[in-house]
């Protein structure tokens, strides 16, 4: 675990001290660019056991890499359904046999996309990595490689689906699910992510969510009768299975805080309705998956816009929710009035106070999302369910 927890440690650390105390653009930069460079050195040195799909997407590295082009196009190759996977393969193992290499451009894809993204579009970017690292994201990265590569993908298709802009929108969507078709999901989402969330809707997800938690096992069997049929064998059945209730603490908490906020986030910009929605989906996709893990892997496709959604809901209720203008009041020489300057220097009074409790909110905020990030990190780990401990380098082993 201590690789992991120094990890989290430094991202906090450098995050404060030179991103929250110094905040600028630059810092910003450089802060990603180091914490990328360790996590993906982290990714890029972790023996085959560190992962519990490590050892299945090495021996398909290896398939690829001694089928050539003619295992690409046949039927024989598992992946061809999701080609860009299957290509990225196939150019590795063009220049070396080595996995890690492999496994060194998956990391780099994944962190790199999501610190880009960060950068781009995060109004607090530590605070979104250090949300990618604590709610387990970077963790996932680790072992499920499609589905990471294919989240750090979709996650560019957010902006353009704020501004209801569908063909960017549906064409990042198809380049995801090149990694990973289950990423064709969000195509119909784009025509519920605006839906605004308020009694009716809320009503209607829950009536949903009811429904298909009633007839899982009937929509189970409609399903794989045409497409996922290996979930119906037997070693599929243990996606079928329920998790604890803790697996759906901090989505159904991120949820339930964001739907009694949802007013300042909106306030800050209308269009942040869609991370808000996908707060809503991965609530809900995380209590079914006290059902059925299955459900676990939609929601996790939702749950992730939360590195871009907690810096949002930060920001909305921080600092930088009080009007630029308000603050930048005038001097008071140029009032010659004493009324007049009497008037304006209660305002500025009222505009301090306000400024000050919401950097105090803001505090508090920050403070709480780490208290419950390394927790939640920490349970993530103990729970050990995708093999990450104990961390082991390739060159120990």
């Amino acid at each position: 675990m201590l690789a992991y927890n120094l990890l989290l440690l430094g991202i906090l650390l450098f995050g404060i001290f030179f991103c929250e105390i110094k905040k600028s653009s630059r810092n910003n930069l450089i802060f990603l660019i180091f914490v990328s460079a360790a996590m993906i050195v982290l990714s890029y040195l972790r023996a085959d056991t560190v992962g519990i799909d490590y050892p299945q997407y090495a021996a398909y590295f290896s398939q690829v890499r001694n089928g050539g082009w003619a295992f690409l196009i046949s039927g024989e190759n598992g992946y061809r359904i999701e080609p860009s996977y299957s290509l990225l393969n196939f150019l590795v193992s063009r220049f070396t046999g080595d996995i890690h290499i492999f496994m060194l451009a998956v990391s780099i894809l994944t962190v790199g996309l999501t610190a880009l993204l960060l950068y781009k579009y995060s109004p607090i970017p530590w605070i979104g990595m250090f949300v990618f690292v604590s709610f387990g994201f970077f963790g996932n990265s680790l072992s499920f490689l499609r589905q990471s590569i294919a989240i750090s993908i979709l996650l560019f298709a957010i902006p353009f689906l704020k501004k209801k802009k569908f063909l960017p929108y549906f064409l990042i969507i198809l380049l995801a699910a090149s990694f990973h078709k289950a990423t064709l999901i969000m195509i119909p989402v784009y025509f519920l992510a605006h839906l605004k969330v308020n009694w009716k809707t809320l009503t209607a997800y829950a009536v949903a969510t009811g429904l298909v938690m009633g007839f899982s096992w009937q929509l189970f069997n409609f399903i794989t009768q045409y497409v996922y049929q290996h979930y119906a064998t037997e070693q599929g059945m243990y996606f079928m299975m329920g998790r604890n209730w803790q697996t759906a603490a901090v989505p159904v908490i991120t949820m339930a805080v964001i739907l009694i906020l949802k007013n300042f986030i909106l306030k800050r910009d209308p269009e942040n309705i869609v991370l808000i929605n996908f707060s809503v989906y991965s609530g809900l996709l995380y209590i079914m998956t006290c059902q059925h893990f299955l459900f676990q892997r939609f929601g996790m496709m939702f749950f992730t816009s939360a590195v871009l959604l907690i810096p949002e809901l930060l920001a909305s209720v921080g600092v930088e929710s009080v009007p630029a203008e308000a603050i930048q009041t005038g001097s008071l020489k140029t009032y010659k009035n004493k009324g007049m300057k009497k008037r304006a220097l209660q305002e500025r009074r009222q505009v301090k106070s306000e400024w000050n409790m919401h950097r105090s909110i803001y505090y508090y905020s920050v403070a709480a999302l780490v208290f419950i990030g390394f927790i939640y990190h920490v349970w993530i780990l103990l729970q050990n369910r995708i093999n990450l401990i104990p961390y082991v380098t390739f060159l120990k082993k």
